[in-house]
């Protein structure tokens, strides 16, 4: 069992379409914690294999079959300058998931023989593209303006328990790191589950527990539990043992043919999560203020301690203002 950090990392969306699929690719690997395979593949192409599920044989989209929720990720930014009224992109307006600013131009602004022209600035995602049948939209994106709702996406790095907490904000696209499918007995995982430090536990303590052999210790604190009725052991004996336990009984489970999906029933809530976010500023707000400023009552520490640093992070970029 290996302790880390927490954190928060804010993953920026480039503003091409190839961009685009590049972000939803990253989020989209995160379910899985896998990386790109040296294939040739790309980005945009593992996206329609793994969550648009064409036909093979036609090439066809079968809606029923998309994993839409990862194409959600994907931030779509359209503008169109038009004499008329009322737009393509108008219908937005009426799409719940998107972001619709309309302004007006004088004709001595915009240079028309019009008395007005129309602005539309779009913030939308590629699920709302697709699954709408809206594709030939896209030759309206573009880089977004200042007059654009911003749409922001967050990386997690928590524990279960938090990111219970952190989903229970539903309008956020969210993806997260799956118990069901990842194998903590593989190599890549370096056979071991990984915790999250909870905020009370010092850095100091987490990397003295880092540079011990996990069985040795378990071992160790088997044969106290097992002679003694005062062990006599400190909070971070009692803390340690839990997990550790938990440990040893994935692993040993995996080996006795269970699945993922089955040995998960003995992880702790300190199991390591990466957890996904993306949403609208305003969205975002709401986030900071349950989270870090406890509006609705004192946040649980660990969420506070990775909320109330990305916060600042929002600040210094200049999405929220410093109240």
């Amino acid at each position: 069992m290996e302790l880390i950090l927490p954190k928060a990392e804010i993953w920026e969306q480039g503003n091409t379409l190839e961009d685009m699929w590049k972000h939803i690719a990253r989020c989209t690997r995160v379910c899985y914690q896998s990386t790109p395979k040296e294939n040739g593949e790309t980005d945009e192409e593992f996206v329609k294999r793994v969550i648009l599920r064409p036909d093979s044989s036609t090439g066809e989209l079968n809606f029923d079959k998309i994993h839409g929720a990862m194409l959600e990720h994907g931030t779509v930014y359209l503008y169109e300058y038009t004499e008329y009224h009322s737009s393509r992109l108008s219908k937005y307006k009426y799409n719940k998931y998107s972001r619709c600013v309309e302004k007006y131009s004088h004709k001595e602004v915009c240079q028309s023989d019009k008395d007005y022209m129309y602005n539309y600035y779009i913030t939308t995602n590629l699920r709302v593209i697709y699954e709408n049948g809206w594709l030939d939209d896209l030759k309206y994106i573009c880089t977004p303006t200042k007059h654009h709702a911003k749409r922001v996406t967050v990386s997690f790095t928590t524990n279960i328990g938090v990111s219970r907490e952190f989903n229970r904000h539903r309008v956020n696209s969210i993806a997260e790191e799956s118990t069901r499918y990842c194998n903590y007995s593989l190599d890549k995982f370096n056979h071991n589950i990984i915790c999250v430090k909870p905020s009370w536990i010092t850095e100091e303590d987490m990397n003295e527990i880092n540079n011990e052999d996990s069985l040795i210790r378990l071992d160790a604190l088997i044969k106290e539990y097992g002679t003694e009725f005062e062990h006599g052991w400190s909070d971070i004996d009692y803390y340690l043992f839990a997990l550790e336990t938990c440990n040893y009984c994935y692993n040993n489970l995996i080996l006795k043919g269970w699945k993922p999906q089955q040995a998960r029933e003995v992880l702790p809530l300190a199991t390591k999560s990466q957890l996904i976010h993306t949403a609208f500023i305003d969205d975002w707000k709401h986030f900071f203020a349950l989270r870090a400023d406890g509006v609705s009552g004192p946040p649980h520490p660990n969420a506070k301690f990775i909320a109330e640093p990305l916060k600042e992070e929002f600040i210094k970029r200049g999405y929220i203002e410093k109240l």
